[in-house]
């Protein structure tokens, strides 16, 4: 081997997408015999939970893995949607509203949080959140949307329901003022 380790995650990943379970949890008991601590090895055992239709084993694993690896994006996705998958809206919720204070220009991060608030049934919540998501991705006018539905929405306290009002003010304002710039 030129590396061991990369070498046996890429079978593990190899074996994985071949549905070969039985290959690529070998795999993997081999990377964690030579100790490699790695936040991809680590999602990669959840996945082969999952594959597994052990869910509970995939979202120990990734709390284990967002504790040694807090900054790493994909850990937090994978524990997001294992969260969603597994039903647990509440704590997905929880989870992802930390998530996306500690990082704030990520748009998946929102998405996945709307979804947690959808399973919640807090609509007013789920499209605030889907909304950010589209802003962060530049997508202005679906985001303004998301929040005018926000709005409509039958739920949410005063304190919610004023900070959606001042950021669809805030979006739109936006919005004219590149349209500004567009004109001749």
């Amino acid at each position: 081997f030129k590396s061991e380790p990369a070498t046996r995650y890429g079978l593990a990943l190899a074996q994985l997408r071949a549905k070969n379970l039985t290959a690529a949890e070998a795999q993997i008991t081999e990377l964690r015999r030579l100790k490699v601590a790695s936040p991809m090895v680590e999602t990669l055992a959840a996945e082969l939970r999952t594959h597994h239709d052990d869910l509970p084993g995939a979202i120990r694993i990734l709390r284990q893995a967002s504790v040694r690896h807090p900054q790493d994006r994909a850990v937090a996705y994978a524990l997001g949607e294992a969260l969603l998958a597994a039903r647990q809206a509440d704590e997905a919720a929880r989870f992802l509203t930390a998530d996306a204070l500690a990082h704030t220009s990520d748009y998946r991060t929102r998405a996945l949080q709307a979804k947690a608030y959808a399973l919640q049934g807090k609509q007013l919540r789920q499209h605030w959140a889907l909304g950010e998501s589209y802003a962060l991705q530049g997508q202005l006018l679906a985001a303004i949307e998301q929040l005018q539905l926000a709005q409509k929405s039958t739920d949410g306290d005063f304190y919610d329901r004023s900070q959606v009002d001042a950021r669809l003010r805030q979006l739109k304002a936006q919005r004219d003022e590149e349209l500004k710039q567009k004109r001749p």
